[in-house]
C-alpha cells in the first residue's frame, strides 16, 4: 500500500489504513507479522527505495511477512512522524532507507525497544539491541569500478565524482575507486572530486554533478564513475553526453538512466534487495542481528557494451571480486572503514 506523507494529521493515515484489508489493528496481534518502510526522500519506484521495497515483496512472497506497507517522505521534516505512523499501528519491523534518515531511526529505536528497526545504508557506530544497519563495503564497490575504469580508459585518465566527503559511504566509494584504478595501472591519472556546497542539496545537486562532469571530461577523463543519488545521475548523464564511458553506483543504472545506455559500462551495485530479503528471513525466526549487517556487492552486467569488454578484463574483474570477498586486496589500501 502506498502511504505518501502529506501535511495532514496522523489520523489521516489511520483512515487510509482502515480502507485496506486486513486492517492495521491486525498488526497488534502476535500472529500477524507486519513490516513498514519509510523513505528518507524520493519515490518508492527509484533507486535503493525501489530495491528495498522489492526485497520486502520477495519476503512476503516467501511467506516471511504477513503485511508490508510504505510511506514516501515528501518533506524531510516529516521523517519522524512517518516512522511514528508504523509505531502507533503496531508494526513489528520498521525499515528506513538512506543515511539522511539515520538520526530519526536511532531515536525511534531508542524510544521503542520492543520494535525492530533496520536502517538501509546506515552505519551503526554504537550498537542498539533492536537496530540493524544494512550496510555495504562501498570501498569494495568503488574498487571494482576503479579497476573497470582503468581497464577501459584510452586517455589513461579516469575520474570519480562523489557527494560530500563527510558522508562515510561516499568517501569509501571514492577511496576505493582510486585504489582500484591504481591497482590495475599504477600510472593511471585517477581523480577524485567531492561535492561542496549547501547540505540542502545533498544527493540532489544536479547542477554541481553536471558541471563537475563537464570539467572532468574537459580535463581528459574518458571514464567517469559517480556516486550520490541525483547528483551522480546528472554527472553520468552529462559525462556520457560528452562521449565518456560512465559507471554508476548503488543500483544498476541501466534500468533508470535509459538515455545513456550506449555509454553506461556497468554499475557498482549494493544489493539492497537481497539484503532486505535476507534480513526478513532472520527476522522471521526472531534472529535479526543488531549492529552492522553487510550486504553483497557486485558489478552489474555490461548490458549493451558486453561485446566491447575483452574477456581478459572480465576474467580479471571476476578474480578481483573473489579477492575482495576474502579482503586481502584491500589490506594495504587506505579507505574509510565502516
Amino acid at each position: 500500500m502506498n502511504l505518501k506523507r502529506l501535511p495532514f494529521p496522523i489520523l489521516f493515515f489511520t483512515l487510509i489504513f482502515s480502507s485496506c484489508a486486513p486492517r492495521p489493528t491486525d498488526c497488534m496481534r502476535a500472529d500477524v507479522f507486519c513490516v513498514g518502510l519509510v523513505t528518507a526522500s524520493g519515490s518508492i519506484d527509484e533507486g535503493i527505495n525501489q530495491q528495498a521495497w522489492l526485497g520486502l515483496q520477495d519476503a512476503k512472497a516467501e511467506g516471511l511477512v504477513d503485511r508490508i506497507d510504505y510511506i514516501e517522505t515528501v518533506d524531510s521534516r516529516d521523517r519522524e512522524a512517518n516512522i511514528q505512523v508504523f509505531i502507533n499501528d503496531g508494526y513489528d519491523v520498521i525499515i528506513t532507507i538512506g543515511s539522511s534518515i539515520a538520526d530519526e531511526t536511532i531515536s525511534a529505536a531508542q524510544k521503542n525497544p520492543k520494535i525492530k528497526f533496520i536502517g538501509v545504508e546506515q552505519t551503526q557506530e554504537k550498537a542498539l539491541p533492536n537496530l540493524t544497519g544494512l550496510v555495504f563495503h562501498e570501498e569494495r564497490s568503488g574498487f571494482l569500478a576503479g579497476a573497470l575504469a582503468a581497464s577501459i580508459t584510452q586517455t589513461n585518465h579516469v575520474t570519480a565524482l562523489c557527494e560530500a566527503k563527510f558522508i562515510d559511504s561516499m568517501r569509501r566509494y571514492c577511496d576505493g575507486f582510486k585504489a582500484g584504478a591504481q591497482y590495475i595501472n599504477s600510472n593511471v591519472n585517477a581523480d577524485v572530486v567531492y561535492r561542496t556546497g549547501s547540505n540542502q542539496y545533498l544527493f540532489n545537486d544536479r547542477d554541481w554533478g553536471s558541471q563537475a562532469a563537464l570539467k572532468a571530461v574537459y580535463d581528459g577523463a574518458d571514464a567517469v564513475f559517480a556516486a550520490g543519488g541525483n547528483t551522480a545521475d546528472a554527472a553520468l548523464e552529462t559525462a556520457a553526453g560528452q562521449g565518456a564511458y560512465v559507471i554508476g553506483s548503488e543500483t544498476d543504472e541501466y534500468e533508470s538512466l535509459t538515455d545513456i545506455r550506449s555509454k553506461l559500462v556497468s554499475s557498482a551495485v549494493n544489493d539492497v534487495r537481497v539484503g532486505v530479503r535476507d534480513l526478513m528471513r532472520l527476522a522471521h525466526t526472531d534472529s535479526l542481528p543488531n549492529g552492522n549487517y553487510f550486504g553483497q556487492i557486485e558489478l552489474a552486467s555490461f548490458h549493451d557494451l558486453d561485446g566491447q569488454i575483452p574477456p581478459s578484463v572480465k576474467d580479471q574483474l571476476n578474480q578481483l571480486t573473489q579477492g575482495l570477498a576474502n579482503n586481502p586486496i584491500m589490506d594495504n589500501v587506505p579507505y574509510q572503514k565502516p
